[in-house]
């Protein structure tokens, strides 16, 4: 009987086990409604310690602002003001800067990002140019819309076309790790295709190059032409419009829909490296005339090419200006010639490196040019 007694209390404990579990997690489980689900932050460095703005998604975005003498202790007290919901940023779509923390310096935040349990590697990293990051967080969109939704549409255009990239902490981490230099994604404020003329509202984000950030600081701007220039010697130059002019003078889009670049470094008799050439190959569809322009193809594609080679050697020259290689020349270099790389002082030789710029450009669905040129 004690045997039989034992046994059924065990088997009422068991069965008790599940239920009491499931009670436990359920009094731990949030329902998703009561999570208010950070998508951007937007971080500014000041005097007084980090002043963060945080926006979520959807039709009726939530804005907030919050400061602290740290990143951790602002997001806390943003926490502790939404008493009625959980703060939740394991899911941040983007982490916009402002210019003149971008220029004070990246690593505070990016050491926040390397030891945050919350934030992932992977989220992308936006700078500001111009303004600072509440003034996008707090600023963009309307009661239905926000700077969330500004984003996305930047990444969408982005993933399409060649002048920018979606930049992700990690990979600025290990370019600045790698070469002392990052190029990172930038945005810019504008009036909304829907804006009242008379003040400019409600405004958006759009697309505006790179911010080339050297030793964890800003310190110079690529417009969007010249973002373009980095997508042709980098390989990535996308579906992009260009607007070129015939001998007339009136303009014709051009639309980029390919392109490689090739390297070819050059040595001296001793074998050490004296030059490189850069060569461009272009692809691109006439996509729209102006005013009835008529021009020949073989026109259109002279113009195409020096346009083309004035965007890369723009890049090029900056690139020697800053002394930053941020489109990893010597590392492409050294997988072309390993050997006669071997000892290369790069980075000395690199500011005053003769380089040479070739591009080659073939114009497609030019039919129509043909019959009324």
């Amino acid at each position: 009987m004690k045997h039989a007694a034992k046994s059924f209390i065990i088997i009422i404990i068991l069965c008790l086990v599940p239920v009491l579990a499931g009670c436990g997690l359920a009094a731990q489980a949030r329902e998703a409604d009561e999570l208010l689900i950070v998508q951007t932050m937007g971080l500014d460095f000041t005097p007084e310690g980090a002043a963060l703005s945080l926006a979520t998604a959807g039709d009726a975005p939530v804005r907030l602002e919050s400061r602290g003498p740290s990143v951790t202790q602002a997001i806390e007290r943003a926490r502790a003001g939404t008493s009625e919901e959980e703060l939740f940023c394991a899911h941040l779509g983007h982490l916009l800067i402002g210019e003149e923390t971008a220029r004070e310096g990246l690593t505070p935040l990016l050491d926040y990002v390397c030891r945050s349990g919350e934030l992932r590697l992977s989220v992308p990293l936006v700078l500001l140019r111009g303004a600072a990051a509440k003034d996008a967080v707090l600023g963009v969109g309307d009661e239905s819309f926000g700077v969330s939704e500004a984003l996305q549409s930047v990444d969408a255009d982005l993933r399409h076309r060649g002048d920018g990239r979606s930049t992700p902490a990690a990979g600025v981490l290990r370019d600045l790790a790698r070469r002392g230099c990052a190029l990172v994604c930038a945005v810019e404020l504008q009036p909304a295709a829907e804006a009242d003329p008379a003040t400019g509202e409600p405004k958006t984000l759009v697309p505006a190059g790179y911010g080339l950030v050297q030793n964890g600081r800003l310190c110079a701007w690529l417009d969007r032409d010249e973002a373009l220039g980095v997508g042709l010697l980098t390989g990535r130059s996308g579906l992009c419009e260009i607007s070129v002019c015939g001998a007339d003078g009136r303009p014709v889009t051009l639309s980029l829909t390919g392109g490689s670049c090739e390297l070819e470094p050059e040595f001296d008799e001793e074998g050490a490296l004296c030059g490189l050439c850069v060569s461009i190959r272009a692809e691109a569809l006439i996509a729209e005339r102006g005013g009835g322009a008529a021009a020949a193809v073989n026109e259109l594609q002279l113009a195409l090419e020096r346009a083309l080679a004035a965007r890369v050697r723009r890049v090029l020259q900056l690139s020697k200006q800053q002394e930053a290689d941020f489109l990893d020349l010597q590392g492409r270099l050294e997988r072309l010639a390993p050997r006669r790389m071997h000892g290369v002082d790069f980075p000395a030789l690199w500011p005053t490196l003769p380089v040479t710029v070739a591009v080659s450009a073939r114009l497609t669905g030019a039919g129509d040019l043909e019959d009324a040129a």
